[in-house]
C-alpha cells in the first residue's frame, strides 16, 4: 500500500514538473551572404540559454529515479548549465515542499578575473559576478577548483565534496557534467517542426520540406550528438521521409578566443585542437563526425548580424551563425536553408541578475 502510494505521489509530481518543461523558443529568418537563415533563438529561455533543458532534465531524472531520497547532482561548468541546475533545482524543490536535491557545481577559481563577453549588445561581465548570482540559489552549492591540475569528473569530485563535509558517494550522487542522455533533443525537434510550418509561409514554399544545412555548435559535443539523433529518428519516421538535413559541427579550438565556451580544452570530445587550429578542421572522438573551426573575427561577425536582428547572444551562442560567411557558393547552392541555434546568452545573468527573478 505505501509503495502504491508513493507512486501515485510520484506520477502527480511528474505532471507538475512537465508543465514546468523549457517553453518552445522562436525561429527567426533572415537572409545572410543572399541565402535564407533560419535561427533558433534559445536566449529568451528563462535561465537564458539552451541549458534550461539541462537543468528540466535533471528535476525529471531526479522524479523519475531518485525520489523521494535526499539526492546530489555535480558539475563542473563555467556558468550557463551550473546556473540553469540552480534554478531548476529550486523549483523542484518547491514542487516537493522541502530541500531534497542539491547541485554541486565545480567551478574554476581563475574565472573570477575573466572578463565575458562582448555581447551581441557589446556588453561584458567577468566571472566574478556569475559567481555570486549563482551563489544566491538556496539549492546550489559551489566549489572554487583548479582546472588547469585536475578534470572534475566523478570521483575527483566526490573526494572534494567529502573534504569538505558534502557527505556524497556513488549511491546518493550522480555526475551530471555531460547531461543526459539525451539532453537537448527537444531544441531540435522543435526547430524541425518549426522550420516545416514556418518556412512555406516565409517563402512560400510548397510542402516539401527544405534541403537544410544545420550548423551545429560543438563543445562537450551533446547539443550537436542530440541533433543528429533526430536528424536520424525523423528521418526513418514515415511522416518525414521528405526530411532532407545535413549537420555541421563548428568549434573555436582555441580557449583564448571569445568564445572560450565551445573549446574542448582538455581535447575529451575533439581528436586534435591542433588540428582544428592549424588544418581548421578536426574530428569528434565518439562520432568521427568532421568539426569546423570558426575564428574569433568569425564570431564577431556573428555577433554583428545578431545585433542588427536586436537579439541577444553570446561568443559562444552566435558561433554557428559565424560559420555561415565560411561557406563557399558550391556549398550554399546546394541547400534551400541554413539552420541555426542562438544558444543564448547566459553572460546577461551576470550583468542584470535575469535569473535571480525566475
Amino acid at each position: 500500500m505505501l509503495e502504491q502510494n508513493m507512486d501515485r505521489i510520484r506520477k502527480e509530481l511528474i505532471e507538475k514538473w512537465i508543465e514546468l518543461k523549457p517553453k518552445t523558443t522562436p525561429v527567426i529568418f533572415t537572409t545572410i551572404n543572399n541565402k535564407t537563415v533560419a535561427i533558433k533563438d534559445e536566449s529568451i529561455n528563462e535561465t537564458g540559454t539552451y541549458k534550461a533543458h539541462h537543468g528540466w532534465m535533471m528535476g525529471l531524472h531526479y522524479l523519475q529515479n531518485q525520489f523521494p531520497n535526499p539526492f546530489i547532482y555535480y558539475l563542473g561548468s563555467t556558468g550557463n548549465a551550473g546556473m540553469a541546475d540552480f534554478a531548476f533545482a529550486d523549483k523542484l524543490n518547491d514542487l516537493l515542499g522541502e530541500q531534497k536535491v542539491t547541485i554541486v557545481n565545480f567551478y574554476p577559481e581563475h574565472y573570477d578575473s575573466k572578463i565575458l563577453g562582448p555581447d551581441s549588445f557589446g556588453r561584458f561581465t567577468d566571472g566574478k559576478r556569475i559567481r555570486l548570482a549563482m551563489e544566491k540559489y538556496r539549492s546550489g552549492k559551489l566549489i572554487r577548483v583548479d582546472f588547469t591540475k585536475t578534470y572534475w569528473l566523478g570521483k575527483p569530485c566526490i573526494d572534494k565534496m567529502n573534504e569538505l563535509g558534502i557527505c556524497a558517494n556513488k549511491d546518493n550522487s550522480l555526475d551530471i557534467t555531460e547531461g543526459f542522455n539525451p539532453t537537448y533533443t527537444r531544441v531540435m525537434f522543435d526547430f524541425i517542426e518549426q522550420i516545416k510550418s514556418e518556412y512555406k509561409k516565409y517563402k512560400n514554399f510548397p510542402t516539401t520540406f527544405p534541403k537544410t544545412l544545420a550548423i551545429i555548435q560543438f563543445g562537450a559535443g551533446m547539443l550537436y550528438d542530440d541533433s543528429e539523433l533526430v536528424v536520424k529518428q525523423s528521418s526513418l519516421d514515415i511522416d518525414q521521409s521528405s526530411l532532407d538535413i545535413d549537420l555541421c559541427a563548428v568549434s573555436t579550438g582555441n580557449k583564448d578566443t571569445v568564445a572560450d565556451k565551445i573549446c574542448d580544452s582538455s581535447e575529451s570530445w575533439q581528436r586534435s585542437l591542433e588540428d582544428l587550429k592549424n588544418k581548421g578542421f578536426t574530428f569528434a572522438k565518439k562520432s568521427g563526425d568532421k568539426i569546423y573551426q570558426v575564428t574569433e573575427q568569425d564570431i564577431l561577425f556573428a555577433l554583428g548580424q545578431f545585433r542588427q536582428l536586436g537579439r541577444e547572444s553570446e561568443p559562444s551562442g552566435a558561433a554557428s551563425l559565424a560559420h555561415i560567411r565560411n561557406l563557399d557558393d558550391s556549398v550554399l547552392d546546394r541547400y534551400d536553408l541554413i539552420a541555426t541555434i542562438n544558444t543564448g546568452n547566459g553572460i546577461k545573468s551576470a550583468a542584470f541578475d535575469s535569473l535571480l527573478n525566475y
